[in-house]
């Protein structure tokens, strides 16, 4: 994506360069931050409402100009009603003594003087997370419950601070802990979350005392440096960051647009974040990290920048609210039984603790959806309005490389989430192609091994980014390619079918064909089609809980008290189980054993697994049974195979070449 800088430009129509912008001799962009001393030059003083301001500047009173500008913002947003009165501020009264907490980890105290570097946890996001002021809202939503001057205090004395020691012409300052990252404090997403959070909690802010006109001054000053960074030097980049960063850039305009460059910045954000929005996510509407909480944020961010754009009249184009629609409609779609998210990738799922609805995590999105689209199929996948949903419940994102089979809408329902894409535009995403998760009867029996972290334990992060680790094919238990296509896609009546390929290996392509029969099982089709010499595994992972292990019949089943799923090889297939090390992460540093192994296929490729998935409620597992056939051609067209669950037979089939599947019950 071309940059636009208009670094040549300085101010539009002044063409020439102002004290917030040189270059140096190799003729790289300088910064130089605005003194709080200048701020009324950069307002448009004749703008409606502005006439005092104007009149007080222009007899040289700046001290009464900048009194009555806070007058005009505590008159333009007034202060809100709170949401929680009575409610305790715990962290807020932490924060008010520098203290501090991120993710999983314990507090950290930073002292009278803060050091903002400080990596207290050795995890570059507890740095990033205080860089990015998330810090501002629990002061903001304790000040306006208890109207205590203490918090509205503290985000004043440390964002005066965070100002007088990150000044621009240090913006590319090396952080001293994460040394490759040069500019850290000014990094795009850093200053575009940074940017946002400010302009939530200062219309609260500004109405405390302690919030004076000469912090007014600083506060605007340093808001006009956020917008000079990201205007002369962005991402520049196909990038969630991108999205971030433009959304502060427009947050800042939409909150002060009494900034006289404030409609050049709207349209030049939106210009650049419509066109990261259309590359950044397919056109079936995934976001190409493959991983869910970045379609996510980039959907919201999307929304709240069109949200603004349009309360400022502009018009958005089509393809921009198409693209936002589609990204809803994949959130539907994907959206498992307890309306989560998959977790493919950098995801993470809470775990089902609750029978409420309105608390699941996709609830509000959906709801969301119904009111921003008018479409009100979101608001009854919420509200599990079966009248309003679809008769057809499993989806393909073909060229997202992302999937659903599933029974019903419900919670108790069957689910199986795929995951098959091309490369993704980060390292968000895992070397997992053909992946899988399941869950049945209001049960999670084989979910995705998740991410764990991303900066306080490496090793860790490592171990869970392993093909091996997921349910997916391995050569020689090494780290597969990411090349995945969709071959064929059938969903009609009782059978649902996907058959995927991944060139997983020089030499080798994984195959991967699902068959959904009658809603109830899945019978797996897996075939290591080329030549490339190696051992061949088939990887499967338990949710935590006791596992029944009978590796002499190819067998693994679950041992819950409600719902469980039976693994179970082909009768006469050359496969021989063996357990494995098993980790689940659901969330930020979080984990837990859990049970594994893997079907070791006795030949080499050319070979293939056949596999039945069985999801039953109860404690009795099912009679089940898949022949392998002797004549299987691996990586041929047309494959026939047969399968027995509680006494019912059914001949299943694929025909790539006339692109169809199918199932016949045998009597």
């Amino acid at each position: 994506m071309p940059e636009e800088t208009n670094a040549d430009k300085g101010p539009v129509g002044t063409g020439e360069v102002t004290s917030w912008m040189s270059r140096d001799k190799d003729g790289e962009i300088e910064l130089h931050s605005l003194p709080a001393e200048e701020i009324l030059e950069k307002l448009d003083l004749e703008r409606p409402g502005m006439e005092e301001v104007g009149d007080a500047a222009g007899r040289g009173d700046r001290d009464v100009a900048l009194e009555r500008l806070l007058a005009y913002y505590r008159e333009r947003y007034p202060l809100t009603e709170p949401a929680e009165k009575g409610k305790e501020f715990s962290q807020a009264d932490k924060i008010v003594e520098h203290i501090f907490q991120f993710g999983p980890y314990e507090e950290a105290a930073y002292g009278e003087e803060v050091d903002w570097e400080w990596d207290p946890r050795g995890d570059i996001e507890w740095v990033a997370s205080v860089y990015r002021f998330y810090w501002a809202r629990p002061l903001e939503a304790a000040f306006r419950a208890t109207g205590d001057e203490k918090y509205a205090g503290a985000f004043v004395e440390l964002t005066r601070d965070w100002i007088g020691k990150h000044l621009l012409e240090n913006h590319r300052k090396t952080h001293s802990v994460y040394t490759h990252w040069q500019g850290f404090a000014w990094l795009d997403i850093q200053t575009g979350i940074r940017a946002t959070n400010a302009c939530a909690v200062v219309r609260t802010f500004i109405h405390a005392d302690c919030f004076t006109p000469e912090f007014l001054g600083l506060f605007l000053a340093s808001m006009y440096d956020h917008q000079i960074k990201t205007e002369l030097i962005p991402m520049g980049q196909v990038h969630n960051k991108a999205i971030f960063e433009q959304r502060g850039f427009i947050n800042v305009a939409h909150t002060f647009p009494e900034f006289r460059d404030n409609q050049r910045w709207l349209e030049l954000a939106f210009g650049r974040a419509r066109e990261s929005l259309l590359e950044q996510t397919t056109t079936d509407g995934v976001q190409r990290e493959w991983s869910f909480g970045y379609h996510s944020g980039v959907l919201s961010d999307a929304v709240e920048i069109m949200g603004r754009m349009e309360a400022t009249g502009f018009a958005v184009p089509d393809d921009y609210r198409e693209r936002v629609r589609r990204m809803y409609e994949y959130v539907f779609a994907i959206a498992t039984p307890d309306l989560g998210a998959p977790m493919f990738g950098d995801g993470s799922r809470p775990l089902w603790t609750t029978d409420e609805r309105s608390d699941w995590p996709l609830y509000s999105v959906l709801k969301e959806a119904t009111s921003f689209l008018g479409d009100p199929k979101f608001a009854a996948r919420a509200d599990l309005d079966r009248e309003r949903l679809p008769a057809e419940t499993s989806c393909a994102f073909p060229e997202a490389g992302l999937y659903v089979l599933r029974d019903d809408w419900g919670p108790e329902g069957i689910y199986l989430g795929l995951h098959c894409s091309q490369p993704a535009i980060s390292s968000h995403d895992q070397p997992d192609n053909g992946t899988f998760e399941l869950c049945a009867y209001g049960r999670w029996l084989m979910p995705d091994t998740g991410f764990f972290t991303y900066g306080h334990d490496p090793e860790g992060r490592a171990w869970h980014r392993q093909t091996r680790v997921h349910q997916t094919l391995t050569l020689d238990g090494g780290d597969s390619a990411d090349a995945g296509r969709q071959l064929l896609w059938h969903a009609a009546g009782d059978l649902d079918a996907l058959i995927v390929e991944n060139a997983s290996y020089e030499g080798l392509i994984h195959r991967r064909s699902v068959w959904f029969v009658e809603k109830r099982f899945f019978v797996l089709l897996d075939e290591a089609i080329g030549d490339a010499p190696g051992l061949l595994e088939l990887h499967f992972q338990f949710a935590p809980g006791e596992v029944e292990f009978a590796f002499a019949e190819g067998r693994a089943a679950t041992g819950f008290d409600d719902a469980n799923v039976l693994v179970a090889a082909a009768t006469g297939s050359p496969v021989e189980g063996a357990e494995e090390e098993g980790w689940f992460a659901w969330g930020y540093g979080k984990r837990e054993p859990r049970k594994a192994f893997c079907f070791r296929h006795g030949e080499t490729a050319p070979a293939a697994f056949v596999t039945l998935v069985v999801p039953y409620r109860g404690t009795e597992g099912p009679e089940v049974e898949a022949v392998y056939p002797e004549d299987l051609e691996v990586g041929a067209e047309r494959v026939d195979l047969e399968v027995e669950v509680d006494g019912r037979r059914w001949k299943i089939g694929r025909d790539l070449a006339r692109g169809t599947a199918w199932k016949e019950e045998l009597v």
